[in-house]
């Protein structure tokens, strides 16, 4: 006798069941033992693009064969011969579609739910590409760089980076516009994938550098090398066909540095170090040069990253003095001193500024430091003034253009005199020619501002610079400074006693005194003095003396 409760009982669950399949928001896939669809939800259809009544009976894979083999095919079965639920996300390429999928074995197969999270994997991406693209050229940017170039290193293999400037790009910006300039950008980044392998990584490191990440070159370091220079050499000649930017040919030259590394190079950002600097190597031999990173040059910049970090201790500890070199006139009295900076340092003893004033320079360390050494000239000048011995003279002190260039220079002057108590007609500042040519109206103003309080101006190292007129007899100077190689050559070349007669003339003209610096022989004093140079300084008379000796000097003259 047939048990109808238990069949409408069973119809009642599977209708249940197909409802609540038909609601929920996922596809629904059922599959028999023998990988026949037994059903499919609403939403399977249409994600699956099929209709259930045309694939319902059908073998799964009959129906998506280019699932065979794949990760849905091995994760199908995977669930079936473990009897454990599978869960994973897959790109489905024929419907261009990322699903997530969960597979559940069953007595009756497998029922698998999947839902379409292709809006979830674009934002993914498009989250990766800002993390790791550069928006511009869409190339690896330093981020993604730093990762890979991490992972090489870790690996242990032969490798080479290298590092690329573009020479001038700052000019092509600013005569041809920053749109311009991004769509060049642009096409050197094509250049470079177009000069390396498909596994190389080329990447915009910021502004106008790249770097190329080469992997796997060879076994021993001289194989390595040699395709690195092949693949700059490349580099080199794809960038010597113009760039035609808006139907204008746009030539642009690149400077690369190349260093060499394995799993014993250290970190990426001392491989990274030593690229740059071969880089910079490359722009001082020329520009449009390739350079291999030198451990020569590695040992000179980490000597001037030493001597940068004792300086701004010194700055701190007070570690810099003053000597004075005499300025003397005819006769044998002394006019003045000019003010010339030294670092007793704790452990190298007395560094010469040589040594550590370009480094200032670089490292804008000139600005504080020139601030204390206006201060500290002041000071003295204003004890000076106390003294009968030293009260008539003048205190030179050198000015960089880095300080000069300052809004604020004139009124950081006239701030130490006043803290001083300095007279400021007894204060000369020495400037250079290279200082003078920028900003001439602005020049001017400050000197004449200055000049208005007392203070003189002496032109330093006159004759080594520009020497341009057109700008000379519009400055408030008050003395020309000839530079030594000129007072050395006096007396063995006509050309260098032709130039010492020019400057002594002209400062004559321009109703300025005129110093011969550098004066070490008599030979040398009695040419200056027959050319009508009034004023001296060198060795002759006197090194450059702390104030104790320069005393004793006066005392004695």
């Amino acid at each position: 006798m047939q048990e109808p409760p238990l069949s409408l009982a069973a119809a009642l669950e599977t209708a249940c069941l197909t409802a609540t399949l038909e609601s929920i928001s996922d596809a629904v896939l059922m599959l028999d033992h023998s990988w026949k669809i037994r059903y499919m939800n609403g939403n399977a259809e249409r994600l699956l693009q099929v209709q259930r009544s045309e694939v319902v009976g059908k073998n799964v894979w009959a129906v998506f064969p280019e699932a065979v083999d794949g990760p849905y095919y091995r994760a199908y079965h995977q669930a079936v011969e473990t009897n454990s639920a599978v869960a994973f996300e897959e790109h489905y390429a024929p419907l261009k579609l990322w699903t997530e999928i969960r597979a559940y074995p069953s007595a009756e197969g497998v029922t698998i739910y999947f839902r379409d999270i292709s809006e979830r994997k674009a934002i993914e991406a498009q989250i990766h590409n800002m993390a790791f693209y550069d928006k511009l050229t869409g190339l690896p940017n330093r981020q993604l760089l730093l990762d890979r170039a991490g992972e090489a290193l870790s690996q242990g293999r032969w490798g080479a980076m290298l590092f690329i400037d573009l020479d001038n790009f700052k000019t092509i910006n600013d005569t041809r516009g920053h749109d311009k300039g991004d769509i060049l950008l642009q096409m050197v980044g094509d250049r470079l994938n177009a000069s390396v392998r498909s596994c190389d990584t080329v990447a915009r490191f910021g502004g106008d550098e790249f770097i190329v990440l080469l992997e796997d070159l060879g076994a021993t370091e001289d194989v390595v090398a040699k395709a690195a220079q092949e693949t700059a050499a490349k580099i080199i000649h794809a960038f010597s066909a113009p760039f035609v930017i808006e139907g204008v040919d746009q030539y642009s030259t690149p400077s690369i540095g190349v260093t060499l590394f394995n799993g014993s190079c250290g970190t990426v950002d001392e491989v990274l170090k030593r690229a740059d600097l071969a880089m910079y190597q490359a722009k001082a031999a020329g520009r449009n040069n390739v350079s291999f990173f030198d451990p020569a040059m590695q040992a000179r910049v980490s000597a001037r990253a030493a001597l940068e970090t004792d300086m701004r201790r010194a700055l701190v500890n007070d570690e810099f003095v003053l000597y004075y070199q005499p300025l003397v006139n005819m006769d044998g009295t002394m006019a003045g001193t000019e003010a010339l900076v030294r670092w007793k340092h704790p452990q190298r003893g007395l560094v010469s500024p040589a040594e550590f004033i370009p480094v200032a320079e670089d490292s804008n360390l000139i600005l504080p430091l020139g601030r204390w050494v206006m201060h500290e000239a002041c000071r003295q000048l204003a004890l000076w003034a106390n003294d009968k011995r030293t009260a008539k003279l003048t205190m030179a002190v050198n000015v960089s253009a880095q300080q000069f260039h300052r809004p604020d220079f004139v009124e950081q002057v006239l701030e130490v005199l006043a803290a001083t108590g300095a007279r400021a007609d007894k204060l000369r500042l020495e400037m250079t020619e290279s200082l003078l040519l920028k900003d001439v109206e602005g020049t001017v103003e400050k000197m004449q501002r200055l000049r208005a309080a007392g203070i003189t101006f002496a032109l330093d190292d006159f004759g080594t610079g520009y020497s341009s007129l057109s700008y000379l007899h519009r400055l408030p100077l008050d003395q020309l400074k000839i530079d030594r190689s000129f007072i050395w050559a006096a007396v063995k070349e006509d050309s260098g006693a032709a130039i010492v007669r020019i400057i002594v003339a002209l400062g004559r003209a321009l109703n300025m005194s005129v110093v011969a610096e550098g004066v070490e022989t008599l030979e040398q004093l009695n040419f200056v003095i027959a050319e009508g140079c009034q004023s001296y300084q060198g060795y002759l008379f006197s090194k450059p003396l702390p104030e104790t000796e320069l005393l004793t000097l006066i005392a004695g003259l």
